[in-house]
């Protein structure tokens, strides 16, 4: 069976002319491609003819269809091994020696056709608790870190451990403490090329001292436009659908990604709010296989008007276990059923990675069973007998509770929490 089969490859030929198709073992690597619907950027578009009936074969060398003699399909990708029939897909074999007619359209008339790597992208969700943080792996090995969460040990140790020391592109969605607090820590462990940020003003310690680093450090600074593109890899389209340094509150400023590879999507929505979903979808097509729920499933994101617009096969949830604020609502958690999304969280399966050639995918953990989901307090916690609840500014509470305190600790002032998240004076 060694050399009994091999793998399709097409051949350059002038126009009109006869090829065999030829290949290696199957069971050597293969690569899957795209079909159908695609960008066209790379490689020629012809027409091949089937001469006499064929047998198509899978990995397994098993026969899906029968290729008749007369039947015509669109090919792409003629120089190499990256081939494939629209309509049938790449990666699959015919017995050596099948014979089929292959036409090529003048030079003048070339068209490209992206063609998807034997190498996955990696998207991984992150688990940092209440709070977000994605690494994005190319195929090519380019990186992209979008969010930090709040505490930079979590993403540090995870970058660490997939061997990740430089950083092509971070990404700053917006200023708040889930999302950028982490990223300190980042900056001072991995080389950035680029820090890409919302521009939105914000008077926290921990977002000044962030920026300094940026600045003390030379890194690549930018605040994008909406329908700019990140330009991380040659084969993925980065779209920012959203961004505002102007938005009254942080969680409108936040930098929305629509990252797109072959057939597959990922929008990554940061903590935009309704309103600025209702904009998206209006002005882009965010119809997407997975979803970043906005703002941890809080019902303040993920309108049902969205999600039916994005219809998700896959939504990740990223939050805390048992958090105070009820993430993710039931409310949203029930659009996300009602379109068939399958729904996975970090707070109950760790980190989650969506592996895809740019067909097909695969997601890590297993979907959510519904454990983990926070409640949100009725009443305040009561202070600790001994502890003082009374401060005049953040350096006077540090003293007392170092991390800050949450909205139910009643030494919680709303003039102490800047970013709006609920929780006063964090570092």
């Amino acid at each position: 069976m060694k050399n009994k089969w091999f793998k399709v490859f097409l051949v350059f030929v002038f126009a009109f002319s006869f090829i065999s198709i030829n290949a290696v073992n199957a069971n050597a690597e293969t690569t899957r491609v795209m079909w159908g619907k695609t960008e066209l950027k790379k490689g020629q578009i012809g027409k091949v003819t089937v001469l006499s009936n064929t047998n198509l074969l899978d990995n397994n060398l098993k026969s899906v269809r029968t290729l008749k003699k007369g039947d015509e399909f669109r090919v792409y990708s003629y120089k190499s091994t990256n081939g494939g029939l629209y309509g049938l897909g790449g990666g699959q074999f015919v017995n050596k020696g099948s014979s089929i007619k292959y036409e090529t359209p003048s030079k003048s008339k070339l068209a490209l056709l992206n063609i998807v790597s034997k190498k996955p992208l990696e998207v991984t969700f992150i688990d940092v608790g209440q709070g977000d943080s994605i690494l994005i792996k190319t195929a090519n090995g380019k990186t992209m870190l979008v969010d930090g969460g709040k505490k930079g040990s979590h993403v540090v140790s995870f970058l660490s451990s997939k061997g990740v020391s430089k950083l092509d592109y971070v990404v700053a969605t917006h200023p708040d403490a889930d999302h950028i607090g982490g990223l300190v820590d980042v900056l001072h462990s991995c080389s950035v090329g680029t820090f890409i940020n919302s521009g939105k003003a914000h008077t926290t310690q921990t977002y000044a001292e962030l920026l300094t680093l940026v600045g003390d450090k030379k890194i690549k600074y930018k605040v994008p436009k909406i329908g700019d593109k990140i330009l991380l890899d040659e084969n993925i389209d980065i779209t920012v659908l959203n961004v505002n340094e102007n938005a009254s509150d942080t969680n409108d400023a936040s930098i929305v990604l629509k990252v797109t590879y072959g057939q597959v999507s990922f929008l990554l929505t940061g903590d935009a709010g309704t309103n600025i979903e209702e904009q998206m979808y209006k002005k882009f097509n965010v119809q997407s296989t997975v979803l970043k729920a906005g703002h941890h499933g809080s019902d303040t994101s993920s309108s049902n008007a969205f999600i039916q617009r994005v219809k998700p096969q896959v939504t990740i949830l990223s939050y805390g276990k048992d958090n105070s604020y009820g993430h993710p609502h039931t409310a949203v958690v029930s659009r996300l059923k009602n379109v068939g999304s399958k729904i996975y969280s970090t707070a109950e399966s760790g980190s989650i990675t969506v592996s895809t050639d740019g067909v097909t995918y695969s997601v890590s953990a297993k979907p959510w069973t519904g454990s983990g989901t926070g409640v949100v307090t009725s009443k305040p916690a009561p202070a600790p007998p001994t502890a003082q609840t009374v401060f005049s500014n953040c350096t006077e509470l540090r003293k007392v509770y170092p991390n800050g305190v949450s909205k139910s600790n009643a030494a919680y002032q709303t003039k102490m929490d800047r970013d709006n998240d609920g929780w006063a004076c964090e570092k």
